[in-house]
């Protein structure tokens, strides 16, 4: 990893454009993180991973899922998330298995095309055949 890749990283996090939520459901450590596309594409793992061109308000929701009681970052799992826009219109996607700063995670781009109040469905499957762990999670977004 390139030194300027950490910092890069330290920078986006420190972002008010940032969102982040946790939440532990069935023995997994649920992160959320939301930020404007462009500046999810500045970050290693993430560039190659997603077009280099998104529509206007387009935003990248970004997932870690680490084992509650050992801490143990999970990056086999599958998961699908739903966002449900203020006006009612869903969208869902399986993530792609990313990565940053060589840790597995999970992450996809999807339209805020709307100020307001948005859903996040997230269902995560640990590994096939599991039964699957399911987190809700509201972000209020500003255009």
């Amino acid at each position: 990893m390139k030194p300027w890749t950490a910092l890069l990283a330290l920078a986006l996090l420190a972002s008010p454009a940032f969102a982040q939520q946790s939440k532990t459901v069935g023995g997994l450590a649920i992160n959320l993180g939301l930020m404007p596309a462009e500046q999810a594409m500045r970050a290693d793992g993430h560039r190659d991973a997603h077009p280099e061109k998104n529509p206007p308000g387009t935003q990248h929701i970004l997932i870690t899922l680490d084992d509650a009681k050992t801490g143990k970052r999970i990056g086999n799992a599958e998961v699908v998330v739903e966002v449900t826009d203020p006006k009612g219109h869903a969208d869902k996607k399986p993530l792609l298995h990313t990565q940053s700063a060589g840790r597995p995670d999970y992450s996809e781009m999807f339209q805020f095309g709307w100020s307001g109040k948005y859903s996040i469905h997230v269902s995560i499957t640990p590994k096939p055949g599991a039964k699957p762990v399911e987190a809700r999670f509201t972000v209020n977004h500003a255009i």
